[in-house]
């Protein structure tokens, strides 16, 4: 079924607004800056999303879709457990440049946005940081059961000092301009998954 003209404002505005949002945050994203980067009016941007709340929620999904298609499409073309986890690792040393070209990490910037008090995007972004838990947690354990991994590896704790790595070093290195904390932990993850091996 065709798309409703609506339904193709509303995606357009999303794709425009998503980068922005991402680049400047909630706070210094505003209303104008749409408006400018759309073409649209305040009235056109109004009559498909309710308020900026609901627009950067929006904008949000978005940007949390394209950097999970990145991530986890890197690793599901992997067979290996262990290989699905260092290529998870290595994707954001590849794109480390392309998503600072976006603006940067969204889950990295949402969570900063998000401490200026906005509840809505905190919940969105605690929810995805526990969905990626989850599939690291899968990985690992399926990789257990195919005797990849070894029987005692606890597996929620290698996934949380594996998102903490990250997301502090992507943090650090976006901050600093410098990429020698990604590159280090992105290292350090890579030798524990060499640790981690069956056999």
């Amino acid at each position: 079924m065709d798309e409703s003209k609506s339904e193709k404002t509303r995606k357009y505005i999303i794709e425009i607004s998503a980068p922005i949002f991402n680049m400047k945050g909630y706070s210094g994203t505003s209303i104008s800056d749409i408006m400018s980067e759309t073409g649209l009016t305040k009235g056109a941007l109004y009559g498909n999303f309710e308020n900026k709340d609901e627009l950067a929620l929006a904008a949000l999904e978005y940007n949390l879709r394209w950097v999970s298609s990145i991530l986890f499409e890197e690793a599901e073309k992997e067979n290996n457990a262990c290989a699905k986890l260092a290529v998870f690792a290595e994707s954001y040393r590849k794109y480390h440049d392309f998503f600072l070209k976006k603006g940067g990490c969204p889950v990295m910037n949402a969570a900063v946005d998000s401490d200026d008090g906005h509840p809505l995007i905190k919940k969105r972004v605690e929810k995805f940081i526990r969905t990626w838990k989850k599939a690291l947690i899968r990985i690992i354990e399926t990789g257990k059961a195919n005797k990849e991994i070894k029987p005692d590896i606890d597996s929620e704790r290698f996934s949380s000092v594996f998102i903490s790595l990250i997301e502090g070093s992507v943090t650090l290195s976006t901050t600093t301009g410098d990429r020698i904390y990604l590159d280090m932990s992105v290292d350090h993850i890579l030798s524990l998954v060499k640790e981690m091996k069956a056999g």
